[in-house]
């Protein structure tokens, strides 16, 4: 399984102010993963100004592209990078190691 982060410009015409607009384009994903199986999940996105950001968790590296091609993601402006490690406030907490 891989983790990545996906970008892309919110298309022309979705209005991410409408909850219409965004169920609809949910369940575009939700079925473009479905189509994937065997563990695909979206696992949550952010709208900031112009550009969607999405974390998903993948199969493998071939199913992104079968994702992308499901759910309509065509346009050349989107960029998919692998997720290497996740970290949060949590850490600062953690005990340091000392050489």
């Amino acid at each position: 399984m891989i983790k990545v982060l996906m970008q892309r410009r919110v298309p022309p015409g979705f209005d991410t102010d409408d909850d219409e607009q965004l169920a609809r384009h949910a369940r575009i994903a939700a079925d473009a993963l479905a189509t994937i199986g065997g563990g695909a999940h979206w696992i949550t996105s952010y709208i900031a100004d112009d550009t969607i950001f999405s974390v998903v968790v993948f199969p493998s590296e071939a199913d992104v592209e079968r994702f992308r091609q499901a759910a309509g993601i065509t346009d050349q402006t989107s960029v998919v990078r692998r997720i290497s490690r996740t970290f949060d406030a949590s850490f600062a907490d953690a005990p340091l190691r000392r050489p």
